[in-house]
C-alpha cells in the first residue's frame, strides 16, 4: 500500500495552503477593486447632502466580501452529488427554477388572501366581533353574516403558508448544488467560446444567489448623466425609497432614482434568485464578463466616464446574452416543453449583436408604419421606452426641463397601465438604465456600434480580444474605421 511520509504530507499541505492563499488574495483584491470601480464619480459639494438625505445605510461590501470569500476558501469547492451526470444536473436545475415559480405563485396567493381578509377583520374589530388570527394564535369566534371572507380564508392562509414554507426549505437545500452546477456549465460554455486560456477559464466563474443591494443614481435635471452613485443596503421599501429620492431632489435640485439590480460584479458575483433560468444564466455570464474585463484596460476604466461605463455594460450584455443562449440551446432546450422552446426561439430569432435587426425596430420606422396603416401598434416595452428616451433627449436639448419631467410622468403612467409597474421614470432612471446600450432606455450610439463590431468579428473570442483593450469611445470608432 502506498503511503506518504510526514514530510511529504507537510509539503503537500503547505503547497495547497499556499495556492489557496494566493487565490484568496487575488480574489479579495479583485473584489475590493471592483467595489471601488462600481461606484461612479461623486459631486463633492453634494456628497454629504445626498448621503444625509438617504434613509438607508450604505451597503457594507467589506463584511460581505469577507464572509463570501471565507465560504469559498475554507468551505472548499462545492462537490456535485455522486452519480449526478449531465442530464441529472440539467433536470435538477430545471426543477429548482420550476419550484421558484411555484414559490412566486404561492407568495402572490398568500398576499391576496391576507389583503382580502384585512378589510373584513377591520370591520369586525370595529363592531367588537372576534376574528380568526392568521398567526400562530388560536382562531377566535366564528364571524357571522357578511364576515364570511375571514372565516373562509383563514384555513387557506394556514395551508398556503405551510406549502410555501415547505417549498422554501427544499429550495434552500438545493441552492448550493444548483449554484455549483450553473457555475460549471457557464464556465464550460466560456471555454468552448475560446474566452479563457488554453484549458483554463480565468477568472473562475463564481456567484451566489442573494438579494443584491440597491443602487442610487443621481443625475442633473437638464441632462442625463450620472454625477453621483452609491450602493445601499438591500431593503426594498417603496415608501422609504421615494422619501429618500424626494429629499435628494428637494435639497440639491438634482434627479434621483433608487433601483433594484439583477446582479453585481463583486467577487463572487451577486445574482438575484429569479424564477427565470434564461435571465439567471445571462446575469451570471454578464457578471463574469465584468470580472474578465477588469484584467484589461476597458474594465479598469469602468467608472472613469459615462462612455466607459456604457462600453463595459454593453459588452457584458452582448457577451452574456450570447454565452447564455449557447448554453440554453446546448443543454436545456431538449428538456423543456416544445411550446416553451418554440416561443423563446421566436423571441431570440433576431441576432442580439446585429444592428440591422436591432434598428429595424426603431421608433422612427415603427411610427411610419403606424401612420401608414392608421392603427396603433401592439405594445412593446423596449420600443415604448426608446420612444420615451428619444423625446426626453429632444426636450432637454431644447432646455424644456419641466416639460420633459411632465412628459416622463405621463409615460410612466402609460407603462404602468400596460403592465410595467415603474415606480419612477426620470433623468436618473435613464442615467442608470441607459448605460446598458442594448436596452430601450439608451440613446447614445455605443450600443449599435458595439453590435456592429460584434457582427464584423470572426467569433466571440475575436470580439472580446478587441474590445478589452478599449479605453474610450474613440477606440471603438477607430476599430470600426479599420474594418
Amino acid at each position: 500500500m502506498f503511503t506518504l511520509t510526514s514530510s511529504e504530507l507537510n509539503l503537500s499541505f503547505s503547497l495547497a495552503f499556499l495556492r489557496r492563499s494566493i487565490w484568496t488574495a487575488i480574489a479579495l483584491l479583485l473584489a475590493l477593486l471592483l467595489v471601488d470601480g462600481s461606484v461612479p464619480r461623486l459631486v463633492p459639494t453634494h456628497h454629504q447632502i445626498i448621503k444625509s438625505a438617504v434613509a438607508l445605510p450604505d451597503f457594507n461590501f467589506l463584511a460581505w466580501e469577507l464572509n463570501a470569500l471565507s465560504g469559498i476558501v475554507f468551505g472548499g469547492e462545492k462537490s456535485l452529488h455522486d452519480g449526478l451526470d449531465e442530464e441529472a444536473q440539467v433536470r435538477l436545475v430545471l426543477a429548482y427554477f420550476e419550484r421558484a415559480k411555484w414559490i412566486g405563485d404561492k407568495e402572490g396567493k398568500l398576499k391576496r388572501l391576507i389583503e382580502e381578509e384585512a378589510p373584513v377583520a377591520t370591520d369586525l374589530t370595529e363592531v367588537g366581533t372576534a376574528v380568526p388570527t392568521s398567526g400562530h394564535g388560536q382562531p377566535g369566534t366564528k364571524p357571522a353574516g357578511g364576515a364570511k371572507g375571514a372565516a373562509i380564508h383563514f384555513p387557506e392562509v394556514v395551508e398556503t403558508s405551510r406549502e410555501l414554507a415547505a417549498l422554501r426549505r427544499q429550495q434552500s437545500e438545493d441552492r448550493s448544488i444548483v449554484e455549483s452546477v450553473l457555475q460549471r456549465q457557464i464556465q464550460e460554455e466560456i471555454r468552448r467560446a475560446g474566452l479563457g486560456l488554453p484549458g483554463l477559464v480565468w477568472p473562475p466563474v463564481q456567484f451566489v444567489f442573494i438579494e443584491p443591494p440597491l443602487k442610487l443614481t443621481v443625475s442633473p435635471r437638464d441632462r442625463i448623466s450620472t454625477v453621483h452613485s452609491r450602493v445601499l443596503q438591500a431593503e426594498y421599501n417603496p415608501g422609504k425609497l421615494e422619501a429618500s429620492e424626494h429629499a435628494i431632489e428637494d435639497r440639491t435640485d438634482l434627479s434621483a432614482h433608487i433601483s433594484r439590480i439583477g446582479g453585481m460584479a463583486v467577487f463572487p458575483a451577486m445574482v438575484v434568485e429569479s424564477r427565470s433560468l434564461d435571465w439567471v444564466l445571462e446575469t451570471i455570464a454578464h457578471e463574469w464578463v465584468h470580472h474578465y474585463l477588469f484584467l484589461f484596460p476597458l474594465g479598469l476604466r469602468y467608472a472613469s466616464s459615462d462612455d466607459a461605463t456604457t462600453l463595459n455594460e454593453t459588452v457584458a450584455e452582448i457577451v452574456g446574452a450570447e454565452i447564455a443562449g449557447r448554453l440554453t440551446r446546448r443543454l436545456y432546450d431538449r428538456f423543456r416543453p416544445a411550446a416553451e422552446v418554440s416561443s423563446r426561439s421566436i423571441e431570440d430569432g433576431f441576432c442580439v449583436w446585429c444592428p440591422a435587426d436591432i434598428w429595424s425596430q426603431t421608433y422612427e420606422l415603427e411610427q411610419s408604419r403606424w401612420e401608414r396603416y392608421g392603427r396603433p401598434l401592439p405594445f412593446e416595452f423596449q420600443r415604448a421606452m426608446r420612444e420615451t428616451r428619444l423625446h426626453v433627449d429632444t426636450l432637454l436639448e431644447a432646455g424644456l426641463v419641466e416639460a420633459a419631467e411632465t412628459y416622463m410622468e405621463g409615460r410612466r403612467q402609460f407603462l404602468v397601465a400596460n403592465g410595467y409597474p415603474l415606480r419612477v421614470l426620470n433623468q436618473a432612471y435613464f442615467a442608470f438604465h441607459g448605460s446598458y446600450g442594448t436596452e430601450g432606455a439608451a440613446s447614445d450610439p455605443i450600443g449599435p456600434m458595439l453590435q456592429r463590431l460584434r457582427a464584423e468579428s470572426d467569433d466571440l473570442a475575436h470580439f472580446m480580444g478587441r474590445v478589452r483593450w478599449f479605453t474610450s469611445l474613440s477606440d471603438l470608432e477607430k476599430s470600426l474605421q479599420t474594418n
